[in-house]
């Protein structure tokens, strides 16, 4: 049944395909309701359902938001990938190297194009969207009105004056809807074999009025009627009755607004037919052909019909997070996380309130201890009503404190077990998230492995993106820019040069010259895999100064640029480049060599006249201790003698300049033994006057003074 009774049939078609699709959408419609909500940390009465513990009483409320830091993460990943290099995504090659102008001209345009829409911002959106449900959708290119203002000066008045001149021009553009609110044909596998699909939004009535200065609507009056004074006069009830679904177009003091991309009899697009469209029925109407066709229907009532431009295509481009087979809906984030989702929220509401238990513990009164005005309510400063004359140990027995035992940490180990297995069903581990976890490996080897195997969900992702939305996208660009973009729109953005390029583009009708590709796997391969082979190559070679000497530095800076910053100019300076370095900077480098150069040398030459000098005063130290001892041998004992030659002989054999006369082999030289053994010992100085020859043992009395441990000879002869 439709909105109005004079509506047209392809109204009453497309509602009632409307109706049926939302209809049969109802059961994706409440998984990605809940996955919005997991997403926006919303807490409700089932988001614990099926987890087997028990339903938290005073803890209901908290929602942990682990599905949104795992969206965050994988939306972030993905986005960085796509656009860390500034640049978008997608590059053109010419079948031929003498047509490469041509499709550098073309990516000049596109880019240019690209960077107008705003379509960087619209693909980081679409990657949330598809982390959150699993499924988007792009629809387009529409047409829009763009502005180009030029400032110049003017003479022709007689004096300068500035002018503006305004340039209108039409240019393309695309739009992402809420999965939310799109319907496709619910018998379909994919946007390519299915009917049609719908792009229903609630608009306000000054959205719908507006539309009136565009020739291209009509219907705008009808489509504008409301339900009525909404019961405020007798026989409303009827009247909704037989208005039959109003309520379903009008709602809150908004209007449904549905956009249609898809297939409808091709009889219902003829002027004609839809002007005395009472007398064309549902079933004639489909018996006739179909054909592509966008359709806007507001309020109930078709305000504008097209036939579609696209050539065959649908206006809508579906991309998927991760395809399930012969499904229309892929599946996202946020429900690959709901189970653990459920888990933590039941958990740790239940680890919550065991503490408050073991904190606060528990208390039993006798209610007959106390007035009747005593409601038992605690805080700071509480002052009890007990009843008078009470003893003190009634007034203490009067409220019992009972210990609990504190029972949470099986619910910690029950959320750890589950961050486990929700790393494994997201693919978005805790590294990932730039966190870290007891079950993770912590060396680097394990890191990189983990990290490499948490790239694989996200790759297929991006390779998804690459397919079914930027080629796409790309692809529809130039069809439309063939058509409908002028030369001098061209020349005025890009300059004459790419504006001649572009008008034998034109004539020549299409862009077999060259091939486009989407290079958002290939950016995140190099960026995640190359990236980490090079950064543990470079610690491993260059960290060590037996393999540091044989690596090329720079050849190693230049695949790492090479790698990370795919698409830009390298900064890294060549040899053989003219003009690689400036005049100053080239001569404040040689100086800066010089210098070290000279340092290096002075360095070098106060190291040899350190180890000189040390060497002199050891030297002397030796010598010095050599003629002590030529001095005081005559007055020694047997054994000190001995002792004497053992610790002397090994310090001669290690030091042979300091006592010439002994060989290698600690004996005495021949020329050594030749000499003469001076018949008058030499006067001895002052720092040896302790072993003067003692007095004469005539008049030596009874207490002798002290030998300092030295026999002489007398001594030694009396022994």
């Amino acid at each position: 049944m439709t909105t109005l009774d004079n509506n047209s049939a392809l109204a009453s078609l497309l509602e009632g395909r409307l109706v049926d699709w939302e209809k049969a959408r109802s059961p994706q419609e409440l998984k990605m309701l809940e996955c919005y909500q997991d997403v926006m940390r919303i807490a409700r009465d089932e988001d614990t359902k099926g987890t087997g513990a028990a339903k938290a009483k005073k803890a209901s409320s908290l929602f942990i938001g682990s599905t949104r830091n795992k969206v965050r993460s994988a939306r972030a990943k993905i986005n960085d990938a796509l656009f860390g290099n500034g640049v978008f995504p997608f590059d053109t090659e010419p079948t031929n190297e003498s047509l490469a102008e041509y499709a550098d001209a073309v990516e000049e345009i596109l880019t240019e194009q690209f960077d107008r829409m705003g379509l960087k911002s619209l693909l980081k959106t679409g990657v949330n969207t598809l982390a959150t449900y699993g499924t988007g959708f792009i629809f387009g290119p529409f047409v829009r009105k763009e502005c180009l203002y030029e400032t110049s000066a003017d003479n022709s008045a007689g004096f300068t004056q500035l002018i503006e001149q305004k340039y209108e021009f039409d240019h393309p553009y695309f739009d992402l809807a809420s999965t939310l609110d799109v319907y496709p044909d619910p018998e379909a596998r994919d946007i390519e074999s299915c009917l049609g699909v719908f792009w229903s939004t609630m608009e306000s009535p000054h959205t719908i009025v507006a539309w009136k200065n565009d020739k291209a609507y009509k219907n705008i009056d009808q489509a504008l009627i409301g339900p009525g004074d909404r019961g405020q006069e007798p026989g409303s009830d009827t009247a909704g009755k037989l208005r039959a679904n109003v309520e379903f177009w009008h709602k809150n003091e908004r209007i449904k607004v549905a956009r249609y991309f898809g297939k409808v009899p091709a009889n219902l697009l003829n002027e004609s037919a839809q002007e005395n469209s009472a007398e064309v029925s549902l079933d004639e109407a489909k018996e006739g052909d179909m054909v592509d066709a966008i359709v806007i229907m507001a309020g109930g009532v078709v305000v504008k019909v097209d036939e579609s431009p696209y050539n065959g295509k649908s206006a809508a481009m579906r991309c998927l997070y991760e395809a399930i087979e012969h499904e229309m809906w892929g599946v996202g984030v946020a429900e690959n996380n709901q189970p653990h989702q459920k888990v933590t929220n039941a958990a740790f509401r239940l680890f919550m309130e065991g503490k408050g238990m073991a904190l606060l513990g528990t208390s039993s009164v006798d209610r007959s201890k106390f007035l009747p005005t005593e409601d038992f309510k605690k805080f700071p400063g509480k002052v009890y009503q007990m009843k008078p004359g009470l003893s003190p140990d009634e007034r203490q027995t009067a409220i019992m404190h009972n210990p609990e035992p504190d029972v949470t940490g099986g619910w910690l180990d029950v959320i750890r077990a589950s961050e486990q297995f929700s790393d494994d069903d997201t693919g978005i581990t805790k590294y990932t998230q730039g966190d870290d976890a007891s079950h993770l490996n912590k060396t680097a080897t394990g890191i990189s492995m983990i990290m490499s195997a948490s790239s694989l969900p996200i790759k297929e992702v991006i390779q998804n993106i690459d397919e079914l939305w930027i080629e796409e996208i790309v692809e529809r660009t130039i069809e439309w820019d063939l058509k409908f973009l002028e030369v001098e729109t061209v020349q005025k953005i890009h300059g004459d040069k790419i504006a001649a390029i572009w008008q034998q583009i034109k004539q020549f009708g299409k862009t077999s010259f060259m091939e486009w590709k989407a290079t958002g796997v290939s950016s995140f391969m190099q960026k995640e895999v190359l990236t980490n082979k090079i950064r543990a190559f470079s610690e491993f070679a260059l960290g060590n100064p037996i393999t540091a000497p044989h690596v090329d530095a720079k050849e190693l800076l230049q695949q790492t640029w090479d790698v990370m910053e795919i698409g830009r100019e390298s900064p890294i300076v060549e040899d053989d480049k003219e003009g690689g370095l400036p005049p100053q900077v080239q001569e404040h480098m040689q100086q800066m060599q010089g210098e070290m150069q000279q340092m290096h040398q002075a360095l070098v030459e106060t190291s040899k006249k350190l180890e000189e000098l040390q060497s002199q005063d050891q030297i002397e130290r030796y010598k010095a201790e050599s003629d002590r001892l030529k001095i005081i041998i005559p007055y020694l004992g047997a054994n000190e003698l001995a002792q004497v030659a053992a610790t002397v002989g090994v310090q001669v054999m290690d030091t042979p300049d300091i006592a010439p006369g002994i060989d290698a082999n600690g004996a005495a030289s021949p020329a050594y033994e030749q000499m003469e053994t001076p018949e008058q010992v030499p006067e001895m100085p002052v720092e040896v006057q302790e072993y003067m020859p003692p007095p004469d043992p005539q008049n030596q009395t009874e207490q002798e003074p002290a030998t300092a441990g030295f026999f002489t000879p007398e001594q030694d002869q009396m022994q």
